[in-house]
């Protein structure tokens, strides 16, 4: 029978706390997780530049969350104007969004 994973339960706050503790108060990676109830490994990566698991763009994804966003806005101010984007208009787009 495989074991379960401990599935934590923070906010992305807590985890902005934690880093707080440690890059302004002083704490070590391991008091401030423990402090913030945050995974350590989690908290270090973060130090480290790694972003948040929903911000990282996915193995089959190409565009990220904020590149989505940037699509997902021009598209429906090109219908607030009148104009449908085609296809290829959007796809277009999403070249350039890429090469960015």
């Amino acid at each position: 029978m495989p074991k379960s994973r401990l599935q934590w339960e923070y906010t992305e706050d807590d985890m902005a706390e934690a880093i707080l503790d440690i890059t302004d108060h002083g704490f070590s990676p391991p008091q401030a997780a423990q402090r913030r109830g945050v995974p350590r490994t989690t908290l270090i990566d973060r130090l480290n530049g790694r972003g948040a698991a929903e911000d990282q763009i996915q193995p089959r994804r190409r565009l990220s969350k904020s590149q989505e966003d940037r699509l997902a806005f021009w598209i429906l101010r090109q219908e607030s104007l009148g104009y449908a984007p085609s296809h290829s208009q959007i796809r277009a787009c999403v070249m350039g969004l890429l090469r960015q």
